[in-house]
């Protein structure tokens, strides 16, 4: 930025004065009840944004290159591939890269085949990105843009990210691939300027996904004017892209079903069930002190509203023989909730927090424990369509699969008889799905059993070899 500060002058001189004044007003305002700290870091943070879009523009204009709105507009000429060549891939990303495998994953893949991979991230922080020292191998890298570069997410539409579009858009790789629809309006905008390819990887079906309302302090499905608008982007994405590809046939079918265009590709989420872990882990049992023959149950994964494991420590009241043992991060924030809630039906002793462990290390962490468990609130199709890490997590740590009764989750698990459904909603069902394990060793011993079968079936390079397929046959300049 401050390069380009440095080329206009009068700009400088006139964001000056204006970013000493939210400075030096900050103790004031900070003092007086109308005006309190959170306000104050608020105006900063919007004067940054808007600040440094405005400089970004600017620097846009100076390179005769088009601005995201003007570069995004729908045309009867896509040049969206028409100028492909090389082997650069720019991914456009603004989850954690910490967590968030499918983006690791897939940059590997793509490197391994001969891709040279960037990753546009905006970090998590100020200041934050370097210090997670993320080695995908030498093939990619990491391009950390400034916290704010992700402020777009918040505000509907979602994805209008000038930020983000400033940074692609200079460069000229042979496709942009976008992480989830929040960065295919950017990715595709820059993919018409450039003439890249554009691959949109839809992780979730945003429009029929939740998002957090502040007035009601609650998650809900998008109102209808902001599905509309999600809706059309995905459509776009169907018809315009040069490839499309997404978690699971479901929302694979849904989406062409719904909006037309091409079906998306289904790469699923399968880890490397090889990969080693960044340390070694004792069994889980031997890791909590816990007996041989307790029988535990573990929950590896989030936790907090949007979870639905209220209803799993409920169900301890009606299996008396279970230890839940709930691994995540967020525990600071809602782990006192979940032991009140177990302390009210007299299960306190049975409830055993722990904190999450790097994502390399999941499958070796739950080794030990007697099952693992998966559930999600019936909020939206993104829930109910879900096929998540953590169920293939729990089959290669050789754990038997209990799981809400939703389509993807039973077709893997009930369709290679490696676990149980039950109906997320209702604590009783859940404790007969955990005793019948307990009370039926022979059921327990053959749900084992299968895993070794279905797990030689889920081989995720075969899975991965799927993406790098698409990008081959990819026409070239």
């Amino acid at each position: 930025m401050t390069t380009v500060v440095a080329r206009y002058p009068r700009l400088k001189k006139w964001l000056r004065p204006v970013w000493r004044f939210v400075n030096s007003r900050r103790p004031k305002l900070a003092r007086k009840s109308e005006f309190p700290a959170r306000v104050v870091r608020g105006v900063r943070s919007r004067y940054l944004r808007i600040s440094t879009m405005f400089l970004q523009n600017a620097e846009l204009m100076r390179q005769r290159l088009p601005l995201l709105r003007a570069a995004s507009r729908q045309g009867p000429f896509s040049r969206i591939g028409t100028n492909a060549s090389g082997t650069e891939v720019v991914m456009l990303v603004v989850s954690d890269l910490r967590i968030d495998p499918r983006v690791e994953r897939e940059a590997r893949a793509l490197a391994e085949a001969g891709y040279e991979v960037t990753v546009l991230c905006p970090e998590p922080s100020d200041g934050a990105g370097e210090s997670f020292k993320i080695d995908w191998g030498p093939s990619v890298s990491i391009k950390w843009l400034n916290w704010t570069a992700a402020s777009f997410v918040s505000e509907s539409p979602g994805y209008v990210g000038n930020q983000l579009y400033a940074a692609a858009v200079t460069l000229k790789p042979f496709a942009f691939h976008a992480h989830d629809l929040n960065t295919a309006y950017v990715a595709l905008a820059a993919a018409n300027v450039t003439g890249a390819h554009l691959i949109v990887d839809f992780h979730e079906w945003f429009s029929e996904n939740v998002h957090w309302d502040s007035g009601r302090k609650e998650y809900l499905p998008y109102p209808q004017p902001w599905k509309r608008q999600l809706q059309k982007l995905e459509a776009r994405c169907l018809r315009e892209a040069s490839a499309t590809v997404t978690v699971c046939d479901s929302i694979a079918d849904a989406m062409n079903a719904e909006l037309g265009g091409k079906r998306p590709l289904v790469v699923r989420n399968i880890p490397n069930i090889h990969r080693s872990p960044t340390k070694k882990y004792p069994p889980l049992k031997e890791q909590l002190s816990l007996d041989q023959s307790t029988f535990v149950l573990l929950w590896q994964g989030g936790t907090g509203p949007t979870r639905l494991i209220e209803p799993i420590i409920q169900a301890l009241e009606y299996a008396t023989k279970c230890v839940l043992v709930i691994r995540g991060p967020s525990l600071d924030l809602f782990g006192e909730g979940y032991r009140k809630l177990a302390a009210e039906i007299g299960a306190e002793g049975r409830l055993i927090l722990l904190p999450p462990v790097p994502s390399h290390d999941v499958v070796a962490a739950a080794r030990g424990a007697d099952a693992g468990i998966w559930t999600l609130p019936a909020l939206c199709r993104n829930f109910t369509f879900a096929l998540p890490n953590k169920i293939f997590e729990y089959l290669a740590s050789d754990l038997p699969v209990l799981a809400a009764d939703y389509p993807e989750a039973r077709r893997l698990v009930s369709g290679n008889q490696v676990g149980l459904m039950f109906d997320p909603y209702d604590p009783k069902s859940i404790a007969r799905s955990i005793n019948k394990l307990i009370e039926q060793a022979d059921l327990a011993a053959r749900l084992r059993a299968n895993i070794g079968i279905t797990l030689a079936s889920l081989d995720a390079g075969r899975e991965w070899q799927r993406l790098v397929e698409v990008y081959k046959q990819l026409p070239r300049r």
